[in-house]
């Protein structure tokens, strides 16, 4: 048989009927087995047969990734997302725990800051897209790619010492403990935590300090001063005060007797009650009467305002005595005088 006539028999073959879908099935069954080899040569001949499938796209993407092939991994997934091959998100966070697993957070950073700059994230995407470029972002600082020379940590560890322990101006000392948001707070703990058990400190420094180290999931015991008292905590174990079920209750109670009276004392009484907790925090009033805290909020809010209440209708509409209302109005009142700093 001649060469031409040999090529003109050779246009002419055609794959077994289905055989793509056969070899997909047998490579995603294999895939779903974890085997990972076998899966991959499968797929890998489904391609050749129909370029720009999805599902064998990404299987192939997945079989790299479980077989360290990673780099291989990674281009795969890049070309999936260049060609618009699958779902666009579901696609661009696989990229990103392949980019993660490769230690390569600057990218990590750089994908998804464009993404979200461009503002059409899905709803179900947002969260865990924000929470990879944080872990980007931390990891970046660990790992010395975005952090500060040697020179400004230096710089950094004086002006603390001489903010939170000579100067002792509140309102620098929070600009302070703020502008550490971006740096690797680990390095200045053993400035920060002392800071938390000393009296004479203002609790509002501690709170914005506290929520530094809930932020940067610190994993350690850490000892609290405030208004006389003292408690150890882990802040990687604590939470948002705004979000605790007594929180929650107490504003319940006072939405239910004050949002349709009188709305604007409604939102000065949350405010309050928001703003307490913050002061306080890592304490918590967990083990108090919703009630009595919500009738307090509702005779201070009322004060402030210049409203007279009878005592007798804040017993009866909160069910709370004269002397558990004076009481907890007085421990109001001696933190609300640390609530605003001069």
């Amino acid at each position: 048989m001649d060469k031409q006539n040999k090529d003109k028999k050779q246009e002419k073959i055609i794959p077994f009927p289905k055989l793509k879908e056969r070899l997909m099935e047998k490579g995603l069954e294999a895939l779903s087995s974890k085997k990972f080899n076998e899966a991959l040569a499968l797929l890998e001949q489904a391609k050749e047969l129909e370029k720009g499938n999805h599902e064998i796209e990404l299987g192939i993407v997945i079989c790299l990734f479980e077989l360290g092939e990673l780099e291989q991994a990674k281009d795969s997934c890049l070309m999936m997302l260049k060609e618009d091959v699958g779902d666009y998100f579901h696609v661009l966070q696989i990229y990103v725990t392949i980019l993660i697993q490769l230690g390569q957070y600057d990218e990590v950073k750089s994908t998804i800051e464009a993404v979200l700059d461009e503002d059409a994230v899905p709803p179900e995407y947002l969260d865990h897209l924000t929470q990879l470029l944080e872990l980007s972002k931390r990891m970046l600082v660990a790992d010395g790619v975005e952090k500060e020379a040697e020179y400004v940590n230096r710089d950094v560890e004086e002006e603390l010492q001489n903010v939170l322990y000579n100067e002792g101006i509140v309102g620098k000392q929070i600009a302070t403990i703020q502008s550490l948001k971006e740096l690797n707070i680990r390095k200045y703990l053993d400035m920060l935590i002392p800071f938390l058990v000393i009296p004479e400190n203002h609790p509002i420094v501690k709170t914005i300090i506290m929520q530094l180290l809930v932020t940067n999931q610190v994993d350690l015991e850490v000892e609290v001063e405030k208004f006389g008292e003292t408690i150890k905590v882990n802040p990687k174990n604590l939470v948002d005060p705004s979000m605790s079920p007594f929180t929650i209750r107490v504003l319940s109670i006072l939405e239910e007797q004050l949002e349709n009276e009188n709305p604007t004392l409604y939102e000065m009484a949350k405010e309050i009650w928001l703003r307490h907790l913050f002061v306080l925090y890592p304490f918590t009033l967990e083990e108090e009467e919703p009630s009595k805290y919500a009738a307090t909020l509702h005779l201070y809010s009322a004060e402030l305002h210049g409203m007279e209440i009878e005592n007798q209708t804040l017993e009866q509409i909160y069910g709370v005595n004269l002397f558990e209302l004076k009481q907890t109005l007085d421990k109001l009142e001696k933190v609300e005088r640390f609530s605003y700093i001069e």
